[in-house]
């Protein structure tokens, strides 16, 4: 279900340290630019950014942000971090660095959604996840769309970065969303401002 109402966020099952997945750059860039990309670890536990959301993230270093980023991707990735962050290798992703050999103005439309896409199949289809729950923060209207056609065989909590910002809250993570989200809208007047949740959960499934 989606929703526009924060208090929604009350009933979202507390999934302990889940897999956050981050499909398009939007969520990275606003909380990078308020200062927050910490909080993605205090609600999960490993992020995950595929190889395209990175790229389209960190590719202008003279954008708001993108050093922010580069540097905790750069952190995350290092063995033992207690902040890890994958940046999952995608063949959507080495297609486009090989077209841009050819062609550096190359584009890809909805690239970065379609990467995690593809890293999450394989990552359903791996016996190990069976019956996990994964926690997907995102900006882009077209997400939840992707989501509920691809028929993820997962416990997923889909929700906007102001969404997260309110989960953030009731879980005592941060004293106030409202000033979060007052630092992003400042850097950032166009950033997605609904409050929007989709639960999606196996058949028989349960909460957890």
């Amino acid at each position: 279900m989606a929703g526009d109402d924060a208090d929604m966020t009350a009933d979202l099952p507390r999934i302990e340290r889940p897999d956050l997945i981050v499909p398009d750059p939007g969520p990275l860039i606003h909380l990078a630019q308020a200062d927050a990309l910490h909080l993605l670890h205090q609600i999960g536990g490993r992020v995950v950014v595929a190889d395209m959301v990175a790229l389209e993230a960190t590719q202008d270093m003279a954008r708001p942000g993108a050093a922010a980023i580069a540097a905790w991707i750069e952190a995350g990735g290092r063995a033992g971090s207690n902040a890890p962050v994958l940046v999952a290798p995608t063949e959507i992703g080495e297609l486009f660095l090989k077209a841009r050999q050819s062609d550096p103005a190359v584009r890809l439309r909805n690239a970065g959604e379609l990467a995690i896409l593809e890293w999450l199949g394989g990552y359903v289809d791996h016996g190990d996840h069976a019956g996990h729950h994964v926690l997907i923060v995102y900006e882009s209207g077209r997400i939840p769309r992707f989501v509920r056609e691809t028929g993820l065989d997962l416990d997923t909590d889909v929700l906007t970065t102001r969404a997260f910002l309110e989960l953030a809250e009731r879980r005592g993570v941060i004293a106030s969303a409202a000033e979060y989200w007052q630092r992003i809208v400042t850097a950032a007047p166009t950033a997605n401002p609904d409050i929007a949740i989709m639960m999606q959960r196996r058949p028989g499934g349960g909460d957890g």
